[in-house]
């Protein structure tokens, strides 16, 4: 029995081995076609989009008519340091790829020496004499195993990553630079507005205190109208240190010192371009 005993884990363990299913074949891939049935059915409507990451994304500043933000876009994209560091790698990616051609060439060496030392020895003593010499060294690297090639389409290929991505640089710097001045110009609308709301509360708290001097009015209404002339006034500097912060971000952008770097207030209003047609589908693309 207690032989029995130890054996009944063992049996139910292949009890419940066997009645265990096995799992199902896993299926096998399905194949991919090449091209939707919609394309199949209409290949004149559809278009076939270019790679356009490499391509200048032109002046589109110039929409918003403002010669102020046309001059800054020109000075951030001379002397932004984050384009001239994407301009200086990609600079570097076209000299590699100039070296990568460069080594699928025959090699040509030449080299020049000429030497000074004391010659034959005669009874008047050791007679100086030049020596030259002169060298030729020609190499070529059979490309057999396609390693030239290969290097060759890196650095080509790499070459495209960079000047795309200084043109993204461009864009991101110019976009940064036109948010930044617009959103400069809408607190200088603003803190016109405010400073022009302070100046009447001014005026209307001179008023107050003269009519509470009559007996006209209670002092609740002068400390109401001293209470939101404060307010109106401390609204007003921090509307002026936003407006210092936005003016140093501009500085900033355009690589100059912010300590010298300044913009004159405007509030002229300014109308936002008209977006022509197709432009979404563009971007896109």
């Amino acid at each position: 029995m207690k032989k029995l005993h130890h054996l009944l884990p063992l049996a139910a363990a292949l009890f419940l081995a066997g009645c265990a299913t096995a799992l199902p074949p896993l299926p096998s891939s399905v194949p991919t076609p090449p091209q939707f049935k919609e394309q199949q059915r209409q290949n004149e409507n559809w278009t076939i989009a270019q790679p356009a990451e490499a391509q200048s994304r032109g002046t589109w500043w110039r929409a918003f008519n403002d010669p102020v933000l046309d001059d800054l876009a020109e000075r951030a994209g001379a002397n932004n340091t984050s384009i001239q560091e994407a301009a200086a790698r990609l600079a570097q990616a076209r000299s590699l790829v100039r070296g990568a051609q460069a080594d699928r060439a025959p090699q040509i060496g030449v080299g020049a020496a000429a030497n000074r030392a004391a010659g034959a020895n005669t009874a008047s003593g050791s007679t100086p004499a030049t020596l030259l010499q002169t060298g030729l060294n020609l190499s070529y690297e059979p490309d057999l195993f396609g390693r030239l090639s290969r290097a060759q389409d890196a650095a080509a290929l790499d070459t495209q990553a960079r000047e795309a991505l200084l043109q993204s640089t461009r864009l991101l710097v110019q976009a940064e630079v036109a948010q930044t001045y617009l959103a400069l110009r809408a607190t200088d609308t603003e803190r016109a507005l405010i400073r022009d709301t302070a100046t009447a509360y001014a005026d209307t708290l001179r008023l107050t205190q003269r009519r509470f001097e009559a007996g006209d009015v209670a002092e609740l209404d002068v400390i109401r109208i001293e209470t939101e002339h404060a307010a109106t006034e401390a609204e007003v500097i921090a509307l002026d240190r936003a407006r210092a912060e936005l003016e140093h971000a501009l500085a900033v952008l355009l690589g100059e010192p912010a300590s010298g770097f300044a913009l004159t207030p405007d509030t002229t209003a300014r109308t936002l371009p008209v977006i022509p047609a197709g432009v979404p589908a563009t971007v896109l693309a």
